[in-house]
């Protein structure tokens, strides 16, 4: 189970490229399904405002656990935290969620435990090499999914979302994410260590996903 696979959606809603049948894209009736092993950790990775977060509400709109799928969106934990810190600026109290984001994304990851969709943007090199690590240690099978979005259709969704980052850290997640989508054509690893596959998509191919299954 350790193969790479990268596999593209071609204009026409095909799976492009596909070297194993670990992540495979499979369509069925028009449905484009994406099935992992039950207990596999899926990082769903892009810049921000990408679209990550609005693909994991409309797959998974229950919350954090879908049908025993454990979803983990750092948007999600800012809303909870925003009835009692909202009206402290957001870049006070930042780094604080992203510490308990990720303390909690580790703490799930546990052999056992079940599937789970990661939001990251996978520019942080110390973040990836972390799950990546972390992954091993647990005997997870790790696999990527790249929303790759161009620079200012990012920007526009985050006006949309309402919380825009700031132009300089904007700036260097755009110049590192075209060499991890680079890489990840020749070596999923490179991206996070120990991962599997790598799925690119664009924000309209992410529009065609219907499902992302385990089991």
């Amino acid at each position: 189970m350790g193969w790479f696979v990268l596999s593209v959606l071609t204009g026409d809603g095909r799976a492009g490229v596909v070297a194993s049948g670990v992540g495979v894209l499979h369509t069925t009736n028009g449905l484009r399904d994406l099935w992992y092993a039950a207990d596999a950790l899926v990082i769903l990775a892009g810049i921000p405002g990408a679209g990550k977060t609005t693909l994991l509400r409309r797959l998974y709109p229950i919350g954090a656990d879908h049908g025993g799928v454990r979803v983990f969106d750092s948007e999600r934990l800012r809303a909870r935290w925003m009835p009692v810190l909202g009206r402290v600026p957001y870049a006070w109290w930042r780094p604080l969620l992203h510490l308990a984001y990720y303390v909690r994304v580790l703490a799930a990851m546990r052999r056992g435990g079940g599937p789970l969709v990661v939001h990251d943007c996978a520019t942080r090199p110390w973040v990836r090499r972390l799950l990546g690590w972390r992954a091993r240690r647990a005997g997870l099978p790790l696999h990527l999914i790249l929303l790759d979005v161009p620079g200012d259709v990012a920007r526009s969704g985050q006006w949309a979302r309402g919380r825009v980052v700031r132009t300089g850290s904007m700036a260097t997640h755009c110049q590192r994410w075209p060499e991890l989508v680079a890489r990840a054509a020749e070596d999923p690893g490179y991206v996070v260590p120990g991962a599997a596959s790598a799925l690119v998509l664009s924000r309209g191919q992410a529009h065609q996903i219907a499902r992302i299954s385990f089991g």
